[in-house]
Order: structure tokens, then sequence, then C-alpha cells
């Protein structure tokens, strides 16, 4: 299955050029889709792995469809490991110079440190640039509270989850045997296990309850300051 469009996949374009499928005769969208990568802080944890997986299902999806090929949107502003370094920069040198993604297709911004600004930035970027289709991608426990958000202000918008099964479901480029066991791999290993499985949905109910109460997000915003501080 493809979740953008049906057709034959082009591996690796420079740009979003579809002059070359029009010679064919083959039909694509004549808008590219966005996929929201979904911030995730690293807190206290020696590797984000979450925020890894999260690139690397983005990737995937990235390979699988065909042209136009999607834009990558990341807006989340948390920072990456001892370093310090600006997650918008991890997320960045991941996908292009481990995933071979051109930087062209990236749309980078420092603009939140919770899921509701993530929501409304994407908004925000989708009203400049007119995607036939918006994507998010983010983990199951995430997944439900995200795609609630997203029905209040972009109800096209669909939040695919982190997890291994969503591989068995897309069609990758001939020749991406390697890159494609690589991903799996991130992604099987992102998945929260034992008590920071139990922690995510024990915070999640929470800033759900939070965002019921005040959907303006004033109260969640609070509560996000508590369990994700500002690191910088």
């Amino acid at each position: 299955m493809n979740c953008f469009a049906q057709g034959e996949t082009l591996v690796k374009p420079s740009s979003n050029d579809i002059t070359t499928a029009e010679k064919k005769g083959l039909i694509w969208p004549q808008k590219p889709s966005g996929i929201l990568i979904m911030g995730k802080r690293q807190g206290t944890k020696k590797e984000n792995k979450q925020l890894y997986g999260r690139i690397a299902m983005a990737a995937a999806l990235w390979y699988s469809a065909p042209q136009p090929k999607p834009y990558l949107v990341f807006v989340a502003a948390d920072i990456h490991s001892h370093k310090r370094i600006p997650d918008v920069n991890f997320v960045k040198t991941t996908l292009v110079e481990e995933f071979g993604i051109p930087g062209d297709f990236l749309i980078l911004r420092q603009k939140s440190n919770c899921t509701l600004l993530e929501v409304r930035s994407m908004r925000a970027i989708n009203q400049a640039y007119g995607f036939a289709r918006i994507f998010a991608i983010t983990h199951l426990y995430h997944a439900h509270r995200a795609q609630i958000y997203f029905d209040e202000v972009l109800s096209e918008a669909m939040v695919i989850p982190v997890h291994p099964d969503i591989l068995t479901e897309i069609t990758f480029p001939p020749g991406g045997e390697s890159l494609l066991n690589h991903l799996h791999t991130l992604i099987e290993t992102s998945q929260p296990q034992g008590f920071d499985s139990l922690r995510e949905h024990c915070v999640e109910w929470i800033l759900m309850q939070a965002h019921r109460l005040d959907n303006r997000g004033r109260l969640e915003r609070r509560l996000t300051r508590i369990f994700r501080p500002e690191t910088y």
C-alpha cells in the first residue's frame, strides 16, 4: 500500500519535477504532501531513540511515495544529547547525510515545545505551502491525542504511528533493502517499553484532560513546562 498515491516509485529525485511522469502517461498528484515529524524531548535518556524512530518512519514514507515527493516538516525546539545540539539540526543531518534525502525537501523551524503548538505551526505552514495531504509521524501512545488536536484545526491530517508493521504496507524502491532494514531496526528499537511506556501513557492522559478543560492550550502549556522544562 502506498500512503500518498498509486503508481510507480521513482528513486531519489533532486526536485519535485513531474515532467518525466507526465511523459510516461502516469497520473501523479499535482501538489506534494507534507509529513510532520513530531518532536520528542530526550530528557535524561542517553539516546533519543523515539525521535530517531520518527525520523526513520518519515524517511520510509518519503522513499515509498511517488512524484511529487512529499516535504518533511519539523518544528520542535528541543535540544539533542549532552552536546545540546538543537533537535532541528539532528533531524536535518539524519535525513540528509544518513538517509540520503535531498535537503530541498525539508521544511525546518524551531517553533514549539508541545504538541499543541506543533499542530498549530503545521497549520500555518500548510497555509503557505498548500499540501495535497498532511501526515504526522509519532508513536502509538501519542497518536490519539495528536489526531484529536489535528481534527480541531486540520481535519484532513492523518496521524501515522511509528511501528514496524507500517513498513509491511508500503512499497520501497528496488535496491533499497539495506536502507529499509536499517529503518526497520531504528523503528523497532524506538518503541517505549516497561516503565517508559507506562510513564508516557500517564503523561498523555494528564495532558489530554488538560486539553479538555481548556482547548486553547493555556493549562496544557503550563503542564508542559513541568513535564518538559525549557532547555534554553
